[in-house]
């Protein structure tokens, strides 16, 4: 948990959102992935939120769940802010300023 106290800022709440499941494993639903899809969109869909979208740098970025998430809602990205992840295992040979 991060406390941070001041007076002049406004009150944030973070809310770290889990990522989307495709496939069910275990005691899962079966629409898991329409579950957590729904429950993305409840907490991004404010206008007021802002929104991490939050990918690994080894994957396409045009194939990204999350940022496909942030488009429906924030369609201009005024309010999503990209998040590159597993920078450290990349392709040899690859960089990450490329897929920036």
């Amino acid at each position: 948990m991060v406390k941070i106290f001041s007076a002049n800022v406004v009150d944030l709440t973070l809310v770290d959102l889990p990522g989307i499941t495709k496939n069910p494993t275990k005691d899962q639903p079966e629409d898991i992935e329409r579950q957590i899809l729904e429950m993305c969109h409840q907490y991004c869909s404010p206008k007021t939120a802002i929104i991490m979208a939050v990918s690994p740098a080894n994957q396409d970025l045009a194939n990204s769940d999350a940022l496909k998430l942030a488009r429906r809602v924030d369609p201009f990205g005024e309010r999503t802010i990209g998040v590159l992840t597993k920078i450290d295992i990349m392709d040899k040979g690859t960089n990450c300023l490329d897929v920036i």
